[in-house]
């Protein structure tokens, strides 16, 4: 299985803040520290900051950080608010389904299963999972200076 660029990013998002502490940072920092595009980075955060994970504010000294301590932000549920499909196999679209063994097929009750078990998986972590005792080497690979998570 191979999580999207969105989910991805915003897992990225999540860990840059973490590591920030507390600390507003501008979307464009973050872009630039793992370079990536500011537009697609901005379209993350909005839906992050929609859903209350992280806080934005507009203006000269604007920014975002996290609206929720690091141990309150599931890494499961956070890949399900943005993944786009889980859809597997073309069984799994049901709409646009055409495989004609589908009836019969056994694959479809695996893929779920699999796929139920790796989300399952993922709602065992939180973000302060991601980045305890990772917060020097993750700052350093970012370019950035870390404050202590508490």
């Amino acid at each position: 299985m191979k999580i999207n660029t969105f989910t991805n990013l915003a897992f990225r998002v999540l860990i840059y803040l973490a590591l920030r502490n507390n600390k507003t940072v501008k979307t464009s920092e973050i872009a630039d520290a793992y370079f990536v595009s500011y537009n697609h980075l901005k379209k993350v955060i909005t839906l992050l900051i929609e859903h209350g994970y992280i806080l934005g504010t507009k203006g000269r000294g604007g920014g975002v950080r996290l609206a929720l301590d690091p141990k309150a932000i599931n890494i499961g549920k956070v890949f399900r608010l943005t993944v786009e499909d889980v859809a597997l196999a073309e069984c799994f679209a049901s709409p646009t389904n055409k495989c004609v063994i589908s009836p019969s097929c056994r694959l479809r009750t695996i893929l779920q299963d699999a796929t139920s078990k790796f989300i399952a998986e993922l709602d065992q972590y939180t973000l302060y999972d991601l980045v305890e005792g990772r917060e020097g080497a993750l700052a350093m690979h970012l370019a950035i200076e870390f404050i202590e998570l508490e």
